[in-house]
């Protein structure tokens, strides 16, 4: 059974919490889903987003997620939204994790790196990302109240011959005892200038995620 990101996340080097798809009044036909940067007001409500695209969105009603919790903030989230005639008529917005990359030698606590489920990777089109869509097993069982954790390492950071870098990133995932009843879907971006080391082009970002089927190497040419 597949859900979307039901389940508790305690993340080592960031926050990811989201709320449950709805299915919305408005034409299906209709329905999108963007990654955008949310702007939340001093009440948290979200009324503005801008895409990966560069366009800029403003929402019929307000939506105030439970996972925004500062004001004044911008926040990387999934909106999905029926559009039509122009007007952007908001469904659901899903908090995506950005993490801070931390440099494999700076942990000093034992490393995991039990295995996800891997769907996709890809450049957003703006240049400033590397999005994730993962999927991780959950469950709930007495007496059991861990949470899974979730983060982002650099294991080393290699000087090319030809003037530029290669940054091979790893994720990090901590099973932490919770049960592996069903999937539960997760999406993770990681941002070009939150990396560890100065970022220029043609420098190279190589991504390695344990599965449960071996490890899968991604890479990405800034």
């Amino acid at each position: 059974m597949k859900k979307l990101l039901l389940l508790s996340l305690c993340c080592l080097f960031f926050g990811c919490t989201t709320e449950e798809y709805e299915s919305g009044d408005g034409e299906l036909s209709y329905l999108r889903a963007d990654f955008v940067m949310a702007y939340a007001d001093a009440q948290r409500k979200i009324s503005t987003a801008v895409t990966d695209e560069g366009e800029q969105l403003t929402l019929r009603k307000s939506l105030t997620p439970k996972w925004a919790e500062k004001g004044d903030s911008t926040y990387r989230a999934l909106l999905y939204y029926n559009k039509v005639e122009g007007e952007v008529e908001p469904v659901s917005i899903v908090s995506v994790s950005v993490p801070k990359v931390r440099k494999t030698s700076d942990i000093k606590e034992k490393i995991y790196t039990d295995p996800v489920t891997f769907e996709s990777a890809w450049k957003s089109t703006n240049n400033s990302f590397v999005n994730l869509g993962l999927q991780v097993k959950t469950g709930t069982a007495d007496g059991v109240d861990a949470k899974q954790v979730i983060g982002m390492l650099c294991d080393t950071i290699i000087q090319r011959e030809d003037g530029n870098k290669v940054i091979a990133l790893r994720l990090y995932h901590r099973q932490n005892g919770v049960p592996e009843y069903y999937s539960a879907g997760l999406y993770v971006s990681i941002p070009f200038d939150r990396l560890p080391c100065d970022i220029k082009k043609g420098d190279v970002v190589s991504l390695t995620i344990n599965t449960y089927k071996g490890e899968v190497r991604k890479e990405f040419i800034y």
